[in-house]
């Protein structure tokens, strides 16, 4: 995807819609990078930790960091990876979020990200292309890191705990968006109590949090591309109605769902 002379280039991925893979072997990345999600995801493992990447959590590249990769859901991944020139990362992209790789993505950063794009695709200039990506960037947050979270406990209990939070976030981004945490905890073995618990002492966030950033996600997937009433995407994805659909799109983002599929579609 074409950027302007600004020391990056945005590439798009799209997985060819395989079947789930195991552990890649280790190798270093050679470069610099950023990248958010907008669809389902992987689990990456770089400096002893292992995270779960999805339309909430993106991650930055620092070349020659050491990773590999599995694919629980299978390739169905979409992905922009924001790549920079050998120089320009430190000027663009700096602080603590260079140290610490996962991102919280927002809403609202999804919203700037999806703006980005659909921008470069119609054909913009180096002044715009510039704003919109200091824009993204600045509403990038770091993750709470998992060993971080669990400094009170063993080693083996924070492996256990992080494999919950995995499995709850691989469930709810194969499209589980509609289940209750009951089910949700005897999807992964555990008691609903436990579970919340778990998910909340890991990732930082409550799995209602997470599960509604998603469904926000997957509701802007669909506005983007211009189709279904919103009534269909408040049954699909478990809204009550598609008033309260609306409502949760507006707190999430401050525009209701005709205004942002108006400008994200086409």
């Amino acid at each position: 995807m074409h950027a302007p002379d600004i020391g990056i280039r945005i590439e798009r991925a799209r997985g060819d819609g395989g079947p789930p893979t195991e552990w890649s072997g280790f190798s270093p990345d050679e470069t610099d990078a950023v990248v958010l999600f907008q669809a389902s995801g992987f689990v990456r493992d770089a400096e002893g930790m292992a995270s779960y990447l999805d339309p909430v959590t993106g991650y930055v590249n620092v070349a020659g960091t050491e990773e590999r990769f599995a694919e629980p859901l299978g390739r169905d991944w979409v992905y922009t990876a924001i790549l920079f020139e050998p120089g320009s990362f430190a000027d663009r992209f700096s602080g603590p979020l260079r140290h610490d790789w996962t991102l919280h993505v927002s809403a609202q950063a999804d919203l700037r990200h999806r703006k980005l794009l659909r921008a470069l695709l119609r054909g913009t200039d180096r002044l715009e292309a510039e704003e919109r990506l200091y824009r993204l960037f600045d509403t990038l947050t770091p993750s709470r890191p998992a060993w971080k979270a669990s400094t009170g406990t063993s080693m083996a209990t924070r492996v256990v705990h992080r494999r919950l939070a995995l499995a709850v976030q691989e469930a709810l981004n194969a499209g589980y968006l509609t289940t209750n945490l009951e089910d949700l905890a005897r999807m992964v073995g555990a008691s609903p109590k436990h579970l919340s618990k778990i998910f909340h002492t890991v990732t930082g966030r409550t799995i209602t949090g997470y599960r509604n950033d998603l469904r926000v996600r997957a509701v802007l997937n669909d506005l983007t591309a211009g189709g279904d009433c919103l009534a269909d995407l408040a049954a699909r994805y478990g809204f009550a109605d598609h008033a309260h659909l609306t409502r949760t799109v507006r707190k999430h983002l401050g525009e209701a769902p005709s205004v942002l599929r108006e400008a994200l579609s086409g």
